[in-house]
């Protein structure tokens, strides 16, 4: 497992790095200077997701272990905090810049598998029904029940 994560994690550093994130010049500010970059940052709250991790202060004590190898330098829980909440839009940022990637997004049509919508339970309602060639029964597995329906 580790060693996938390792590569996944090397490869979304290097491609956010070169395509999404470019190096910026920013201006000073005062304290100390920041522990990650912001692509590095990313990579770790990755890790932090597909880790299972949901508790920042226990992903920040396992961190080192898991991932330290990649990253020697981690920051504190605040500090972690902060940088990531500041990162609100970057991650909006990275996000798109990584569904772009994907050969459907160019796509006009798009399939997604989502929640069933039930138009009607009873026969009668589906005979009097206007939506004969988009809905069909179904199973919706998670209220173990039937419908007439369709999903979206």
């Amino acid at each position: 497992m580790t060693t996938d994560l390792d590569a996944l994690l090397i490869a979304l550093y290097v491609y956010l790095d070169d395509h999404v994130l470019p190096s910026r010049r920013r201006p000073r500010r005062p304290g100390r200077p920041r522990l990650l970059t912001d692509a590095e940052l990313v990579c770790v709250a990755v890790a932090q997701v597909l880790l299972r991790c949901d508790e920042e202060r226990r992903w920040l004590r396992a961190a080192p272990k898991r991932i330290g190898h990649l990253f020697p330098h981690l920051p504190c829980q605040s500090e972690y905090n902060r940088h990531l909440r500041a990162l609100g839009p970057v991650m909006s940022q990275v996000a798109l810049g990584l569904a772009r990637t994907v050969p459907t997004w160019h796509e006009l049509l798009r399939l997604m598998d989502g929640t069933p919508i039930r138009c009607g339970a009873s026969r009668v309602t589906v005979n009097r029904s206007a939506l004969g060639e988009i809905a069909a029964y179904g199973r919706d597995a998670s209220h173990h029940t039937f419908y007439w329906g369709a999903k979206l």
